[in-house]
């Protein structure tokens, strides 16, 4: 006769399915910490690290709805304390960013507790490297920022200065001493150049009044521009009268054989020039 087997189905014990549940479960929540641990990180990345009151306002008017990453590559250095704050240096560097090799468009730097907020928004187009120095103006001890945009994303950086204040709103040595009229609008420079880089050092003889000042109308220089040998464009910077008296600015250009021809105006219609060659 034949022998039928018969096997019986094991139902699984309720610890078994309590494990298998945990299990199911566990495998889930380890799949979504990546995208979670990323948001956290681009949380992170958007908080300002000054923790600035000023910080929203100057975002929407500066940079807009566009993203925006703080990051170290966007370098700002500047004395920690500032011992004159109408003579403030100040020195940018975001070259860093472009070694993925996608150019940076445009940079605008402010102080957050300035009366005139914005220092300058400087525009590198082809022959312009993301770096540049000049000395700035300080009312009181405040966060100085830079923003440098790659694409449609705007990376932030900055320094805080500690200072005495009053940078922007005293007389500054041009307003003591009437003989400034007598080098009025003296445009001198120097080229440094290298294999990979030109390095122009620019000084303009100019009071830069602010307006701030009693009985004194705003009198400043509002842009500077660099023109190749055949006349084209090449560089802009538009700056705003926190810039210091007898702005001095110090930017890096990509090489050009000819040289440069560097010139400004400003608010009351003079324009200054100057040629640079190698």
């Amino acid at each position: 006769m034949a022998r039928v087997l018969q096997r019986s189905i094991r139902r699984p014990s309720h610890h078994a399915r309590r494990w298998a549940y945990l299990l199911l479960v566990g495998t889930a929540v380890l799949g979504l910490l990546p995208s979670a641990t990323l948001a956290s990180t681009q949380h992170q990345q958007t908080q300002d690290p000054f923790s600035s009151f000023m910080w929203p306002a100057y975002r929407e008017r500066f940079l807009g709805d566009a993203p925006v990453v703080f990051d170290e590559r966007v370098r700002v250095e500047a004395p920690a304390f500032a011992e004159d704050s109408g003579q403030v240096p100040l020195s940018v560097d975001a070259s860093a960013l472009e070694e993925n090799g996608e150019p940076i468009s445009q940079m605008i730097a402010w102080v957050d507790l300035n009366p005139i907020p914005r220092l300058f928004t400087y525009t590198p187009m082809n022959h312009g490297l993301a770096k540049l120095s000049l000395n700035i103006r300080l009312e009181q001890a405040s966060a100085v920022r830079v923003a440098a945009k790659q694409g449609d994303t705007w990376y932030v950086g900055g320094t805080f200065i500690d200072a005495e204040g009053g940078g922007c709103t005293t007389p500054g040595i041009a307003n003591a001493d009437n003989a400034w009229e007598k080098s009025f609008g003296e445009l001198q420079g120097r080229l440094f150049a290298n294999d990979d880089e030109q390095r122009l050092r620019v000084r303009l003889s100019h009071p830069m009044d602010s307006g701030l000042i009693p009985s004194q109308p705003a009198f400043y220089v509002q842009g500077f521009e660099l023109l190749d040998t055949q006349g084209q464009q090449v560089a802009t910077l538009d700056i705003e009268a926190s810039v210091s008296a007898n702005p001095t600015l110090g930017l890096h250009m990509r090489p050009a054989p000819g040289g440069y021809v560097i010139g400004a105006r400003d608010n009351n219609g003079n324009r200054f020039s100057l040629s640079l060659q190698p």
